[in-house]
């Protein structure tokens, strides 16, 4: 395959063959707490937690939105409510889903403390301890924190490249390992930035409903495709049998709401059960203010204005990075969001360059962290959408210098 910097999909991930695709216990050295405590270091540019700028939320809207909630649900908003989560928001999520086709309403729905929360209880219903969970390699770094805190072992799936999980390859592991869950983010996946077609997707739906595998999808950055949302992989499995959906407007809206939400299907009581004995129910005032944001088209023309600029910073730190990386560098071109996925020609050591990034404080989210084994050559996560935008190509030249002085 060429690489996308030759406009085309990007070339297989840098796996791992023969003995790393076995499930195994495994926990990267860093995680969410680390790259969550970079997300406010002053001074630096930071290219490495996968976090919108405050300057891409809909701050004023939301000040609208919470004003209308206060009227509208009064003392109500203040109080405890049902585990289950706001009802009005319940709704909107449901509506949401139903118009890219899946058969749900706001009784299907349960809202969660962000999607974090959302994948937590989706393991623990579906992955029992000592089981195997299947999951995209590269896949995002928490989950495979999540994975070894449940006491479960990881079986990594090849990708193809832009297209996602290579189906040709992963069939044979999950008919061969038996995994009690397949855990895929199905668009914009973090870090590959990849997106199952519509093919793969039924494809997929429909191996595991043969094979007795729980698939949970991860949909949180669906809202950012260009081309809008695609079907979600519950649009092939009506009554909820097989695949759980996991998501949250922490990407599309604001992180700072927590709110995420579910499509437990068919364990929705199982998932409510833990959910109440995790922490009761989610918080009531941020709920009822999406839900009033989500009346209208406030978020449809918030969620244009986002695509927009994240193309805008995508493009210009894409472009950054071939400009100041070695030659042979490979940067993913993904129709959405604000991650990018790079791919250098060769090995550098990691603990150098993280050194020498660290002294042009400039971060980045090292390839390791979303591997369970290590690669065969230098990659990493690079994000947008957190620095300022005047910042993206100076960032890219740093790490390019960084680089350079790692060899």
């Amino acid at each position: 395959m060429m690489g996308l910097d030759g406009g085309m999909a990007v070339r297989r991930i840098p796996l791992l063959a023969g003995t790393a695709l076995r499930p195994r216990r495994f926990c990267p050295e860093a995680g969410l707490l680390d790259l969550m405590r970079q997300v406010e270091r002053p001074g630096w540019i930071n290219l490495g937690a996968g976090v919108p700028a405050p300057e891409l939320l809909p701050v004023a809207g939301l000040k609208r939105a919470f004003a209308q909630a206060n009227r509208q649900y009064g003392r109500k908003m203040w109080a405890y409510q049902r585990p289950e989560g706001h009802e009005g928001l319940r709704e909107r999520v449901a509506a949401r889903f139903a118009a890219r086709g899946v058969r749900v309403d706001a009784s299907g729905v349960l809202l969660t403390t962000g999607c974090t929360q959302a994948l937590h209880l989706a393991l623990a219903v579906h992955a029992a301890r000592g089981s195997v969970v299947a999951c995209e390699s590269p896949c995002y770094y928490n989950l495979l924190e999540q994975i070894h805190a449940a006491g479960c072992r990881a079986l990594p799936l090849p990708l193809a490249g832009a297209g996602g999980i290579d189906l040709d390859a992963a069939l044979p592991l999950l008919r061969r390992h038996r995994p009690a869950c397949l855990v895929v983010c199905s668009t914009l996946s973090n870090p590959s930035a990849a997106t199952l077609g519509a093919g793969a997707r039924e494809a997929l739906v429909k191996a595991c409903r043969q094979l007795g595998i729980r698939i949970i999808e991860d949909d949180i950055y669906s809202e950012l495709h260009e081309a809008g949302a695609p079907r979600p992989l519950r649009a092939w499995d009506p009554e909820g049998r097989v695949v759980t959906v996991v998501t949250s407007f922490c990407k599309s809206v604001a992180p700072g709401l927590r709110v995420g939400a579910m499509l437990p299907g068919d364990a929705f009581e199982a998932a409510v059960r833990r959910k109440c004995m995790a922490d009761l129910h989610s918080g009531v005032v941020a709920e009822a203010t999406l839900a009033a944001f989500m009346e209208g088209e406030a978020l449809d023309r918030h969620l244009d204005a986002l695509r927009a600029v994240c193309r805008r910073r995508r493009t210009r730190l894409r472009r950054a990075v071939l400009d100041h990386f070695p030659p042979g560098t490979v940067v993913a071109d993904p129709p959405g969001g604000f991650i990018l996925w790079v791919e250098l020609a060769e090995k550098t050591d990691a603990a150098a360059l993280q050194k020498e990034a660290g002294k042009r404080k400039v971060s980045f989210a090292p390839g390791e962290m979303f591997l369970s084994s290590v690669p065969s050559r230098t990659c990493m996560r690079l994000n947008a959408a957190r620095a300022e935008e005047a910042d993206l190509e100076h960032g890219a030249a740093l790490l390019g210098r960084a680089l350079a002085a790692a060899r």
